[in-house]
């Protein structure tokens, strides 16, 4: 006899029509959204980083990041700015995108909230940002460098 996890059994009722009368306690439920996902996602060959997977790692200053998915000369990441953090000025040998997903930034006397996109081409040099308040940032670009060679570009 296969042994299955109650969020199974209920999953297989749900799916033969027999739908309990109330809805399951929600530990149960999320156990049942996570089979799903997991499953939908092998099943399109996809690769999935759960919000509270990854390592966050200090970077700068009030700067953490963690790193999303590198690929052939690229690398997406989120970037976490405690409120007052600074990104020191900085070159891009590619094109950087960067969208706010929390909080804001200021660069050149404007401030970018959540939602706002922002494209650096390749061969800017870019301005310092800050953050007054904090920010989530999700951002594409060449690897992230070495922190000491960030945190040399502060002294420029």
């Amino acid at each position: 006899m296969i042994e299955r996890e109650p969020a199974e059994d209920l999953l297989f009722a749900v799916l033969a029509g027999l739908v309990p009368e109330q809805e399951p306690a929600e530990a149960m439920r999320l156990a049942m959204r996570e089979r799903i996902l997991a499953h939908a996602a092998i099943a399109k060959g996809m690769t999935v980083l759960r919000a509270a997977e990854g390592e966050w790692r200090p970077i700068l200053p009030g700067i953490r990041i963690k790193s999303l998915r590198k690929g052939e000369g690229t690398e997406t990441t989120l970037w976490r700015l405690d409120a007052g953090a600074t990104v020191p000025p900085h070159p891009h040998r590619q094109s950087e995108e960067c969208l706010v997903l929390e909080g804001s930034v200021v660069q050149g006397g404007v401030e970018y909230y959540a939602g706002d996109f922002l494209l650096a081409p390749a061969g800017l040099d870019h301005e310092a940002f800050e953050s007054p308040r904090g920010a989530l940032l999700m951002i594409r670009s060449e690897p992230v460098p070495d922190p000491a060679i960030l945190a040399s570009l502060k002294n420029r």
